[in-house]
């Protein structure tokens, strides 16, 4: 019971619960289409309005990022989910990103992480050969340079800095990275010819296709955010608290064919962004299940009293997955502990 591992354990509502009278209760908030998508990609030339966002690596392409075409999704959520709050006000129990592919039949299904070292030149003495088939669809957050932040970057704002017409290597003005829990970002981008593995919030998942199969246009690949992780978590409530959240989503499969990107069949994955001329059915969509509160306020009725005490305790006892105060995906006495400490200050 008091090591309940609630990592896979997924809380997610079909429906929108928008309680605008009772802020401090239990929502899901469902994003019918984003504020903002880009295609991110250093030769488009009408950002902000393209129906498609293909997502590819220019692996150790001298010029380019290894993450070359990304595909970046923003949000407004004050109108929705109270911004302002203190961070740990924000208690999200899921998080999920659905993105529709648009190309048929062009890229392979990879379900698991591939470390850098599969894209490696074949020559380099720590080059591994891939175990499996294609390559990961990731979300990661969104990292800025030369002065932008989330509030600030819009559909057509600066793609990057200097030198302003590319080719250019780890210039993008906004980037996918990785955090820590401080919010200390690391650009991604470049990672293959920097020789680090990158941890991404999610892959895109499917059942739809099995791994290694080619993936049919239409397909919605689902993206579970990871909130056990302590950086993730924070980088959420971070952007909740600011009003806006920024997502990056990228794939390392090596471009063939397409703009600039050599000769033969094209292997890597695109996505209907809000701009696609289909439908609402087919923009990208979010999903965000939390309740924003005091710590302490574990019922959510904007009173800490005894009944947020009983209701604690009565979820410890049964090891559910509310339980888990602390957020690391165990329910154990540190939970209990920390819900106290909180229950003291109120």
């Amino acid at each position: 019971m008091f090591n309940f591992n609630v990592r896979n354990a997924s809380v997610f509502l079909a429906t929108a619960v928008l309680a605008a009278s009772a802020t401090a209760q239990p929502l899901v908030a469902t994003f019918d289409s984003p504020t903002l998508d880009r295609w991110m990609y250093p030769f488009n030339s009408t950002p902000g309005s393209e129906a498609s966002a293909p997502s590819f690596g220019a692996i150790q392409i001298a010029g380019f990022d290894d993450r070359d075409g990304q595909f970046l999704l923003g949000w407004n959520t004050a109108a929705v989910i109270p911004q302002g709050k203190p961070l740990e006000n924000y208690r999200l129990s899921a998080a999920r990103l659905r993105l529709t592919v648009n190309v048929d039949m062009q890229f392979r299904y990879d379900p698991t992480p591939d470390s850098f070292v599969t894209l490696l030149d074949k020559a380099d003495a720590a080059y591994v050969a891939d175990s499996d088939l294609g390559k990961p669809v990731e979300l990661f957050g969104a990292g800025y340079r030369n002065g932008w932040t989330s509030s600030t970057f819009n559909e057509n704002s600066l793609f990057g800095g200097a030198p302003i017409v590319p080719p250019a290597e780890g210039a993008r003005n906004v980037f996918p990275a990785m955090f820590s829990p401080a919010g200390v970002a690391t650009d991604i981008s470049r990672q293959i010819r920097q020789r680090f593995d990158a941890s991404s919030m999610a892959i895109g998942l499917t059942n739809a296709v099995t791994p290694g199969q080619l993936v049919p246009a239409g397909t919605v690949l689902t993206f579970d955010v990871d909130l056990c992780a302590p950086e993730t978590r924070a980088y959420f409530q971070r952007a909740l608290a600011s009003g806006r959240l920024m997502l990056v989503v990228s794939s390392l499969q090596p471009a063939q064919g397409g703009p600039d990107g050599g000769t033969g069949t094209p292997t890597y994955p695109a996505f209907y962004t809000k701009e696609n001329l289909i439908g609402l059915a087919f923009a990208p969509k979010l999903e965000l299940d939390l309740t924003v509160a005091k710590p302490a306020d574990y019922n959510g009725d904007e009173f800490i009293n005894g009944d947020d005490f009983d209701a604690y305790v009565q979820a410890f006892v049964d090891g559910t997955a509310s339980a888990d105060f602390n957020g690391d995906c165990f329910v154990n006495g540190d939970d209990f502990d920390a819900f106290v400490i909180a229950f003291e200050i109120g």
